[in-house]
């Protein structure tokens, strides 16, 4: 069995100031994943289908430009290491343009169109720049797998607390700034955000430690390496498809909270302690998946995850949540399958590097979370494309009252999109190679194989 060796095992310290990047990355993520939606239709006056396809095509984007970015990271060679000085450098120009993102433009039709899209663009450029070189950095700090759940653990804390506080502040912040505009709270609002993340980074850079390079390791890959090494990595196929899936129910749930609360509840004030109450539970329930990932194994983990999550949306079929009080409960349920999927999801990554390096012979660290993080987000556009559809084939219209049959296309919404992400990654997951036990072994026989030295 593979036991901790020197460089392997990480301070609480170093995890605690590694996982606040998460939480500088996640005001930004959160933000988007919550309100972006909301603020195109009900801010700007989009219509829900023009605003899906404007997020579809920048995840599209965004997904494309991170597997090329992490090929740039992984041959970088900087006395500071090959990811640490991304997220120095890339600090202010994401600060600005999520700023961006929230700017409404003096323009209408396919003008305003044009506009939002080349924000998002920009964004999404600027934000792939910092978090692939920082999500990389999970398989650069250890190899011990046990850790990396740790870690993977603390990075979703962390993850959660920009939640909360995006959820609980965001809309006290539109109403503050705005004084009745939306657009204009937001923009504000996104500049308050800005200003915190941007002075987090530097803290993240000068906290986190890469390990020296092992000796006889080759510094540059052509682009064909990284292909053909990722091509024989069954595991990280296996996480790809589930987690792609996955992305389905995790949209729906992200999205859909507003608008459930503001026209199903009829209590829009309650969608901010609702979504505060949500990111609160991962505090408590975090640590109780990471604990489950050791005790059950990173899949049966998954599997169970998925079961939860696909009894809760059977549940909202059966009982009849309208209120805000039984809203609130029914998401708080449900996401907690949604943080069993992402703090699994986030510990098994860094464990496909290795086995893509058994399998190949090249160590592909950034590469691989470029990777992921593409196939990631062109699921989630195609997933939050696919819920703006929904919303005009329901009937949605904003700021009025909706009509009957729009509120239970929103209730189908709600169950549809989780049943097809969460019951198809885990048949997926069926399938992943790495039960307990295997990936210590490939640890071992790599460390045999290419002895490191001591960090």
């Amino acid at each position: 069995m593979f036991k901790a060796k020197a460089g392997f095992q990480l301070s609480f310290a170093r995890k605690a100031g590694f996982s606040l990047g998460d939480y500088a990355c996640n005001l930004y993520w959160q933000s988007v994943s919550l309100f972006l939606m909301f603020y195109y239709t009900d801010a700007l006056g989009l219509p829900g289908a023009t605003a899906g396809l404007i997020y579809m095509v920048a995840s599209i984007f965004d997904g494309i430009t991170d597997p090329l970015m992490g090929a740039i990271a992984d041959r970088t060679r900087t006395r500071w290491g090959r990811f640490r000085p991304y997220i120095l450098i890339g600090a202010i120009p994401v600060g600005l343009s999520f700023c961006f993102l929230y700017w409404a433009p003096a323009a209408t039709g396919l003008g305003l169109t044009a506009v939002v899209l080349a924000s998002h663009l920009v964004f999404r450029t600027a934000y792939t720049f910092v978090s692939v070189p920082y999500s990389s950095l999970t398989a650069r700090m250890t190899r011990n797998s046990t850790e990396r759940s740790s870690l993977a653990g603390f990075r979703m804390v962390a993850a959660t607390l920009a939640g909360m506080t995006v959820s609980f502040l965001t809309k006290p912040m539109v109403d503050q700034f705005g004084g009745g505009d939306l657009a204009t709270g937001f923009f504000y609002a996104a500049v308050v955000l800005a200003l915190v993340a941007t002075a987090i980074f530097p803290i993240v850079f000068l906290v986190t430690r890469e390990p020296p390079e092992p000796p006889g390791e080759p510094v540059r890959l052509r682009l064909a390496d990284y292909w053909r090494a990722t091509a024989r990595n069954k595991a990280f196929w296996i996480v790809m498809i589930a987690i792609s899936l996955g992305a389905m129910s995790s949209t729906a749930l992200s999205k859909s909270l507003l608008y459930y609360m503001k026209y199903i509840a009829e209590d829009e004030e309650a969608a901010r302690y609702a979504l505060s109450i949500k990111a609160a539970l991962g505090v408590a329930i975090i640590p109780a998946w990471v604990f489950a990932t050791r005790f059950i194994g990173k899949q049966v983990a998954w599997l169970t995850a998925a079961g939860w999550g696909l009894a809760c949306a059977a549940a909202l079929l059966v009982f009849d949540v309208q209120t805000a009080l039984a809203v609130t409960v029914f998401y708080m349920a449900i996401h907690v399958a949604s943080l069993g999927v992402s703090t699994t999801y986030w510990s098994m990554v860094p464990d496909t590097v290795e086995y893509g390096e058994w399998a190949s012979g090249a160590r592909t660290e950034s590469f691989v979370f470029g990777l992921a993080m593409f196939f990631q987000k062109v699921a989630l556009g195609l997933a939050a494309a696919f819920f703006g559809w929904a919303l005009d084939l329901v009937g949605y219209v904003p700021n009025v009252q909706q009509a009957p049959e729009t509120l239970e296309g929103l209730k189908l919404i709600v169950v549809v999109f989780p049943v097809i992400g969460l019951g198809g990654s885990a048949i997926a997951m069926l399938f992943y190679p790495l039960r307990r036990g295997v990936h210590e072994k490939i640890v071992d026989e790599l460390a045999q194989r290419n002895p490191t030295p001591a960090s």
